[in-house]
């Protein structure tokens, strides 16, 4: 008989227990509704709220967040500070960095503050980078807060559909008209070619086999979405029939590009996250040697599947298209791609990567391709990107 009264108080017991949890849940998940609703009408008793669901679960990472945002908004730095601080304890992000960067400035502690947008720079988010440079460049003050910059693109790669390495290098030294970068003019350089190109075997859009020479003005309106204005001279590396091998270039260029990218996590363990990133570039313009408009989008989403200290490793998948208005076959066509991305060191701006896929022609009446509509290809690249 005792045996049994045992058994049910067991059993009474992990029921209450249960039951206890459930509502308890339950709630915490009310409070934080009510929360959210208070936020704007009274935020006062939405901070309360959000303090008295932090002490019953400390380890609610949006929570501290939020208490955080909403100290930093009545420029209660100490408390926002405290707040942020322990959320990055529990889960590290870019954008609370850049957030305890600015209590820290608010607070005057400027070493401390210049360390974090250091490693700001870092992120893969584009806006987290450039907020970061340019608070950077507000703290150092007229010593160092330079109004000129220099950008460095330059990718080769191996083609197995061509058997072909490509190269590309666009190098700028510009000047920012404006404080904010809106406006900016630059000198640049364009080295494009290919190993195979005296032999015909690849066809003139892949690679211009030519240098460029000119000066641009870039314009930047809003996040993402730029104006390029280029004029110069080319010349190119390989003499072709019918075709001056000196030549003015001019070029205007709608360009809108925004992603959305994985926080960049400091650790030296190896940790297989499988964050999800994405993101999109377009461009649409003129081009004055080819006397053509050609427009050109890509979507990309893909995870990252390795981290370890400044170490990422993220897998993928990429549409590209591209089209243009002269219906030349080469201009005409769209990719499907798997690929593999390693970045040795985030701050390098060194990528290794590899792409695989296929892709076809899009069929155009007054241009004849000589090959084949559907492509297989595998891509070795290496790439540098960095402004400085």
């Amino acid at each position: 008989m005792c045996r049994y009264l045992y058994i049910v108080l067991i059993y009474l017991s992990f029921t209450y227990n249960l039951y206890t949890q459930v509502y308890a849940d339950t709630s915490v998940y009310d409070l934080k509704y009510r929360a959210y609703q208070l936020l704007k009408e009274n935020p006062v008793e939405a901070e309360s709220l959000f303090i008295y669901i932090s002490q019953i679960d400390p380890a609610d990472v949006i929570v501290k967040r939020q208490l955080g945002y909403l100290n930093f908004e009545r420029k209660n730095y100490l408390e926002a500070l405290r707040y942020f601080t322990e959320s990055q304890n529990l889960s590290y992000s870019d954008t609370i960095a850049l957030q305890i960067a600015y209590c820290l400035l608010s607070l005057n502690t400027k070493e401390e503050a210049e360390k974090i947008l250091k490693q700001s720079l870092t992120s893969q988010d584009p806006l987290i980078k450039s907020s970061s440079k340019r608070q950077l460049s507000e703290l150092r003050g007229g010593k160092n807060n330079s109004h000129w910059w220099t950008g460095i693109y330059a990718v080769s790669y191996y083609d197995t559909r061509w058997e072909t390495f490509f190269y590309y290098a666009d190098i700028k030294q510009g000047y920012k008209i404006d404080k904010g970068g809106i406006l900016s003019g630059y000198g640049f350089l364009n080295l494009s070619g290919d190993s195979r190109s005296v032999g015909g075997l690849a066809p003139e859009i892949f690679s211009d086999n030519a240098a460029i020479i000119g000066l641009g003005l870039n314009f930047r309106p809003f996040p993402g979405f730029q104006i390029n204005n280029q004029y110069g001279a080319s010349y190119d590396f390989i003499k072709r029939e019918g075709k001056k091998r000196i030549d003015h270039d001019f070029r205007s260029i709608l360009i809108y590009g925004n992603g959305i990218y994985p926080n960049l996590n400091l650790h030296s363990d190896l940790r297989i996250p499988f964050y999800i990133f994405a993101d999109l570039y377009s461009s649409a313009g003129y081009y004055s040697r080819y006397k053509n408009f050609i427009g050109y989008l890509q979507s990309r989403i893909g995870s990252r599947i390795i981290e370890i200290k400044q170490t990422v490793s993220d897998i993928y998948f990429k549409g590209s298209l591209v089209l243009d208005i002269g219906k030349e076959f080469y201009n005409n066509q769209f990719e499907g791609m798997i690929g593999l991305r390693i970045m040795p060191d985030v701050k390098w701006g060194l990528v290794f990567a590899i792409e695989a896929g296929r892709g076809f022609y899009i069929k155009m009446n007054n241009s004849e391709n000589p090959y084949d509509t559907y492509f297989n290809s595998i891509r070795f690249f290496v790439i540098f990107d960095r402004i400085f």
